[in-house]
């Protein structure tokens, strides 16, 4: 069955209305859909509903299905216009509200694919922070209601409950699908749960593989697509990655079984040509060298067919490695602050990479000591996947090593990963507070192995331990190489020195 990748990228509304040459050149050799910012107070909100239909029609005239983006409501903190108000709600939280004729324009044309929550979860967890960076501190609005807890678990709930709202809300007045666009490699598995689709950046700031992992972990497990952002930002920087970087993205893209792929922004794609008009760049020709070998190309097999080798499964409290000026409590809770629970993955993350990644996070932040060292998109990698807290028996069984970590796991998940160690010989390494029962009174203090049934479980605290690299080594795969399994083929992949490109092997 063939599972093609559908190919686009991000641009403006302007420049789909103008046909900018920003948006019609890098169409050459023709895309599958455009993922469209559309920004209502560039119009000062009057007409707006006219000119969103005008780019609809355009669309619409060229034969592309688009998605429609929304990023105005994270940096305006006055929206309210011609009598409606599109983010500041009663309750005090400030969260984008689709005006309804408005949502009607996007549709008017029947190629309406999607509406994207630009930045979602970053908005969320750091308390729309553009809002608050621009007022020095002056401006700070939660995007849902915070609890009066320090749990982190009710708070991770009652966000559940407000998101699924949201989503279905948006739905409910005809938006086909719904996703975020992921800066953090955080509550893709939350967004999930809720029905909105995994939507990873890949470059950026990040590393581009473990966001995958992180994210195809949540589309496998909850049985969604997958979308991959391939940012050309970086830092304050635009372009800040490298043309023959984003090609391997794209290309990793592929090859990872993505659904959906875009590069972040086409105004990257074309320079002045000296004559007035504009050319493709080396990054133009990059993309284009990209859907050239891949746009329609057959492919039998998508995230869904990911088969993970080593699995890490944790409660998703949205602890990144968050320091300095996003230091503002998980899920934007000041009250609810991480402790060496949440920080666990870090380390697990670090150890199965080879120690590519710090434990004190694997992105790149503006204001961090992660800032002074190169970025680099891909480390080593061996059929990872990263699953939430109450992940079913049935997705794991591809697993040979599994790490359980962080504030929770449900007792139905701990009890399937118990099964699958004595019969299919799952290795398991886990901090105390995760052993069965049954091993409680066996346990040294700092390092137990027992064997149950065809497999084992390895307890400890220190996910960094030498004796630990040791024990799991033939679990890790090579350095410098990713390696990913599907249920019927596996892919190799070699790294090249500054974890920007690679080589299939």
């Amino acid at each position: 069955m063939n599972k093609p990748m559908q190919i686009g990228f991000n641009t403006f509304d302007t420049h789909v209305i103008d046909k900018d040459p920003d948006f019609i050149l890098p169409l050459k050799n023709g895309v599958d859909f455009i993922f469209c910012h559309f920004d209502p107070p560039k119009w000062k909100f009057d007409s707006c509903e006219e000119k969103a239909a005008a780019a609809v029609a355009v669309l619409k005239e060229l034969g592309l299905p688009f998605v429609a983006n929304f990023e105005f409501q994270n940096f305006a903190r006055d929206t309210y216009v011609d009598g409606y108000e599109w983010s500041n709600r009663p309750d005090g939280t400030h969260l984008l509200d689709m005006k309804p004729s408005f949502f009607e324009a996007l549709r008017s044309q029947g190629n309406l694919l999607a509406v994207t929550y630009d930045e979602f979860e970053h908005v969320i967890i750091n308390r729309n922070i553009s809002l608050w960076l621009d007022s020095k501190g002056k401006v700070d609005l939660a995007a849902f209601p915070q609890l009066d807890t320090r749990d982190a678990f009710r708070q991770g709930e009652a966000l559940e409950t407000d998101l699924k709202a949201y989503a279905d809300a948006l739905k409910s007045m005809g938006a086909p699908a719904v996703s975020g666009e992921h800066v953090w490699p955080v509550l893709h598995h939350l967004f999930a749960r809720a029905g909105i689709i995994p939507n990873f950046k890949s470059q950026k700031e990040l590393v581009s593989n473990i966001h995958f992992a992180v994210a195809a972990g949540a589309a496998l497990e909850y049985g969604t697509p997958l979308w991959n952002c391939v940012d050309l930002w970086h830092k304050m920087t635009f372009p800040g990655h490298t043309p023959e970087e984003m090609y391997h993205n794209l290309v990793f893209a592929y090859l990872a079984g993505v659904d959906r792929v875009y590069v972040e922004a086409s105004n990257a794609f074309v320079e002045d040509d000296g004559e007035g008009g504009k050319k493709l760049n080396a990054y133009g020709e990059n993309y284009l060298r990209f859907t050239d070998k891949y746009k329609g190309k057959e492919r039998d097999y998508n995230v869904q067919d990911y088969r993970p080798e080593i699995g890490v499964i944790r409660y998703d409290d949205t602890y990144w490695g968050q320091n300095l000026v996003w230091d503002r409590g998980l899920f934007g809770n000041r009250k609810i602050r991480p402790d060496a629970r949440s920080k666990e993955w870090l380390h697990i993350i670090k150890t199965v990479t080879h120690g590519d990644t710090r434990s004190t996070g694997f992105t790149w932040g503006r204001i961090a000591p992660s800032a002074l060292t190169p970025h680099r998109s891909f480390v080593s990698m061996n059929s990872l996947a990263v699953f939430d807290d109450r992940v079913k028996k049935e997705t794991l069984k591809s697993l040979k090593l599994c790490f359980l970590c962080g504030v929770r796991v449900s007792p139905e998940t701990l009890s399937a990963v118990d099964e699958l160690v004595s019969e299919n010989g799952l290795t398991v390494v886990c901090p105390r507070r995760y052993a069965p029962a049954r091993y409680r009174s066996l346990l040294k203090k700092d390092y137990t192995e027992l064997s149950c049934g065809k497999g084992s479980y390895i307890i400890t605290d220190n996910f960094e331990s030498a004796r630990l690299r040791n024990r799991i080594a033939p679990f890790l795969g090579n350095k410098d190489e990713i390696r990913l399994t599907f249920k019927d083929r596996e892919i190799r992949l070699k790294i090249d020195e500054k974890g920007e490109t690679f080589t299939q092997i």
